[in-house]
C-alpha cells in the first residue's frame, strides 16, 4: 500500500477488511478531513468481473444519497500501483453484530430507531431499483454518543447490490447465489431475480433475532441453511420467547413468508406494520416507558457454541442443485456466551414536542434486557466500519379492509404533521424572470409526512435543553427563547442547526422538491392559496426600517397549501434537506460559488410577492443566520392503503 493514493488520500490505519477489500482511515491531504477508503483485494486486480462488482458497490452507494446510507465520494485507479479504491465518508462506531456481540440486550425503543432508519435507507434504494441482497446485522452500523447510546445508523457494503439496469448475464448470474445464508431470502436461495421484498425477508430475519436470540434456521452447513430458507417453516418466535406479543410474532412472520407476495410490499410498510404492532402491545414511544413488553432469554444451541459461521463469497459461488460446487469462508466463531443488545425505534420514532413550562413531561427511557447472543454470519464482499446518519422514516400503516372501490386511507400524521401523499406535479415557472426557476418540469414525489407550521421557540427550547444545543443568537445566551416569543418561528438558525433538531425530533429537513409540492400541489398555483396575491393569507411586506424582527405566531395567517399546510408563503424563509443546482435544461450560469449552498424556499415578513411565490428559489452558505430564516420538518411515509 502506498502511503498516498492518488496525491489525494493519505493512510492512516487499517480499520476493516472483507470478502473484496480491505478499508482503511485516510487524511485528505488538502482538506484535512478523515475519509474511509476501501481498497480492492490485490488478488482482484486482475479480475475484470471483481473490478466491475466493485465498481458497483460504489456506484450503487452513490446513487442512494439517503443519510442512513453509507455515502460515497470517490472512485479511481492509481496510475503508479494500479490499485482500485473507492472513498466513503468516514465513520466512528461499531455495526449492530458488534454491538449485539459485546452488550447483549436490546430495548425496543432502540429497535424502533434502528429499524426506522434501515427501514427508509433500504426503501430509498428500492425506489431506484437497487437491491441491497446482504441485509445483516454486520452492514448496519451504528453511531454511539459518549453513553453509548445509538445516535444513528448507516446501511453498509452494497457490494453485491442488484443494479436493476444492469445487464442480467453479468457479474450475478441465474443460477448463482451470493449472501450471507442466515438472512438469505427462498428466491435467493435459488439463485433466481430479486426485488425489494428479499431485503424485506432480510429485515424480518433479523427481527426473529433480536426477539428469540437466534435465526430461524441454524445449520452449521450453509447448503442445509439454504435448503431451509426455501423449504422448511420456521419455528415461530413466540414459541420461542413466549412473552413477545402475538402482534409483533404475526409482524415477523409475514416479513419471512416463503412467498415474496405474502410479505410487506416495501420495507416502509414493514415499518409501520411493526409500530402499529408494538403500539397495540402497549408501546407508546416518546411519552411513558415500555412496561415489562419484552424480558427475552435467548436459546442458543449447545452445538453451536462451538460451531462457525459460515458465509457464501463472491468467488465462492454454490447453486442448490450443485451442492458440491459449495465452498465456504469461515470468518468467525459464534460466541459461547454473548449476549445481544440494544438496537432502537423501528418506525422512526417521532420526537414528542411539550411546552417549555411543562417539560417535567419530557420524554423517558426504559431499556428492556433481550439478554444472550448468538454469531452473525461473516461479512460477504466486504466490511469495515464507517458512520453518519439521521434518524428517519415513520408511520402507521392502516389496513385495508373494505372494497378497493373507496378512497385511499392515509396513514395517521405524527402529532404537528401533514400527510402528504405521493403524486406528480410541474416544478419551475417559465414565467419567472429568474432563470434558475426554469425551465417548468415534471418530478414525482414519494409519500411523505410534513410539519403544519414552521417550528416554533417553544418546540427548538425543549432541543436546547436537552441537547445542550447552542442557542439561536437572539435568545442572547439563554436555553430559552425572550418572554412572549414562544409561537414564533424559530430563527437565526443553520442549516446545521436545523438539520440537528431534525435528527433529534425523528424527522428530517425536506427535500426541495418536497417542499414546492407540498406548497403548490398539482395545479401549477403560485402561492399556497392560489395565484393571485393575498397580502391578509401571509405576512409578507414588512416596513423592517425601524424593527428588525418582525415575526408572527405561526399559523396566524390563512393562506393554507392545497394539503392544509400554512406559513408556506412569508413570516420565515425555510431550509431544506437541499444543495443547489440547475433544474434539467436550465439554461442559467452556476458561479463556482454556488455550489456548496443550500436552497432556501418561502420568502419571510420583509419580503414583497414575487419573493414569497411557491417557485422562488433562494440559496444560503449551511452557516448562515438572521431573522429571516427557520425551517420546518419532513419524515417519510408508505403510500395511503386501499380499503
Amino acid at each position: 500500500m502506498p502511503v498516498i493514493i492518488d496525491g489525494k488520500y493519505r493512510i492512516e490505519k487499517k480499520i476493516g477488511e472483507g470478502g473484496m477489500g480491505q478499508v482503511y482511515r485516510a487524511i485528505h491531504v488538502e482538506i484535512g478531513s478523515p475519509f474511509a477508503v476501501k481498497v480492492l483485494h490485490a488478488q482482484f486486480g486482475e479480475d475484470e468481473k471483481a473490478i466491475e462488482r466493485f465498481r458497483r458497490e460504489a456506484q450503487a452507494a452513490a446513487q442512494i444519497r439517503h443519510p442512513n446510507a453509507v455515502s460515497v465520494t470517490d472512485f479511481g485507479v492509481t496510475k503508479d500501483s494500479s490499485l482500485v479504491y473507492f472513498v466513503m465518508e468516514y465513520l466512528e462506531g461499531m455495526s449492530l453484530g458488534d454491538r449485539l456481540r459485546k452488550v447483549g440486550e436490546l430495548s425496543l425503543e432502540d429497535i424502533h430507531f434502528i429499524y426506522s432508519c434501515v427501514c427508509a435507507a433500504l426503501h430509498a434504494a428500492h425506489l431506484k431499483g437497487i437491491v441491497h441482497r446482504d441485509v445483516k446485522p454486520d452492514n448496519i452500523f451504528l453511531l454511539l454518543d459518549e453513553n453509548e447510546g445509538i445516535k444513528d445508523v448507516k446501511v453498509l457494503d452494497f457490494g453485491i447490490a442488484k443494479l436493476k439496469r444492469q445487464d442480467k448475464s453479468t457479474l450475478t448470474a441465474s443460477g448463482t447465489v451470493i449472501g450471507t445464508p442466515d438472512y438469505m431470502s427462498p428466491e435467493q436461495c435459488q439463485g433466481i431475480e430479486l426485488d425489494a421484498r428479499s431485503d424485506i425477508y432480510s429485515l424480518g430475519i433479523i427481527l426473529y433475532e433480536l426477539f428469540t436470540g437466534q435465526v430461524p434456521f441454524q445449520n452449521d452447513n450453509s447448503m442445509a441453511t439454504l435448503i431451509a430458507h426455501v423449504s422448511q417453516a420456521p419455528r415461530p418466535p413466540i414459541e420461542i420467547n413466549p412473552s413477545l406479543p402475538p402482534e409483533i410474532n404475526s409482524v415477523i412472520l409475514r416479513a419471512i413468508s416463503k412467498n415474496p407476495n405474502d410479505r410487506p410490499e416495501t420495507a416502509l410498510y414493514l415499518l409501520a406494520e411493526l409500530e402499529q404492532a408494538m403500539q397495540s402491545a402497549g408501546a407508546n414511544f416518546g411519552t411513558r416507558p415500555l412496561n415489562n413488553l419484552l424480558k427475552v432469554q435467548r436459546h442458543i444451541r449447545g452445538q453451536r457454541e462451538s460451531g462457525q459461521d459460515r458465509a457464501l463469497t463472491a468467488n465462492s459461488t454454490l447453486t442448490i442443485a450443485d451442492a458440491a460446487s459449495e465452498r465456504e469462508t469461515v470468518e468467525g466463531k459464534r460466541p459461547t456466551k454473548s449476549s445481544r443488545q440494544r438496537t432502537s425505534e423501528p418506525v422512526g420514532k417521532t420526537q414528542a414536542y411539550v411546552a417549555v413550562d411543562s417539560q417535567a413531561a419530557a420524554k423517558s427511557k426504559s431499556w428492556l434486557p433481550l439478554a444472550a447472543g448468538l454469531a452473525i454470519a461473516a461479512l460477504v464482499l466486504g466490511g469495515g466500519g464507517w458512520y453518519l446518519s439521521q434518524r428517519a422514516a415513520s408511520t402507521s400503516r392502516s389496513v385495508a379492509t373494505v372494497a378497493n372501490s373507496k378512497p385511499p386511507l392515509a396513514p395517521p400524521a405524527p402529532p404537528g404533521m401533514v400527510y402528504i401523499p405521493g403524486g406528480a406535479f410541474t416544478m419551475g415557472n417559465n414565467a419567472s424572470a429568474d432563470d434558475f426557476e426554469k425551465p417548468e418540469h415534471e418530478r414525482k414525489v414519494a409519500p411523505f409526512f410534513m410539519d403544519k407550521t414552521e417550528v416554533t421557540n417553544e418546540q427548538y427550547a425543549q432541543f436546547v435543553q436537552e441537547t445542550g444545543h447552542p442557542p439561536p443568537l437572539n435568545w442572547r445566551g439563554q436555553k430559552t427563547f425572550p418572554p412572549g416569543t414562544a409561537k414564533l418561528p424559530v430563527a437565526e438558525v443553520s442549516w446545521d442547526d436545523a438539520q440537528a433538531f431534525a435528527k433529534w425530533a425523528g424527522k428530517r429537513l425536506p427535500t426541495e422538491v418536497e417542499w414546492e409540492y407540498a406548497a403548490r400541489g398539482t395545479d401549477r398555483r403560485l402561492y399556497p392559496w392560489g395565484n393571485e396575491f393575498d397580502s391578509s393569507k401571509l405576512n409578507a411586506g414588512r416596513d423592517i426600517s425601524q424593527i428588525k424582527d418582525q415575526r408572527r405566531q405561526v399559523g396566524s395567517f390563512s393562506g393554507e397549501s392545497p394539503f392544509g399546510l400554512l406559513d408556506m408563503a412569508g413570516n420565515v424563509s425555510e431550509w431544506t434537506e437541499s444543495g443547489y443546482d440547475l433544474y434539467p435544461g436550465s439554461q442559467a450560469v452556476v458561479k463556482p460559488q454556488f455550489q456548496p449552498l443550500k436552497i432556501v424556499r418561502g420568502g419571510c415578513f420583509a419580503d414583497d410577492a414575487r419573493k414569497t411565490m411557491t417557485t422562488r428559489r433562494l440559496m444560503n452558505e449551511r452557516t448562515f443566520r438572521d431573522l429571516s430564516t427557520g425551517f420546518r420538518c419532513a419524515k417519510d411515509a408508505p403510500p395511503a392503503a386501499q380499503q
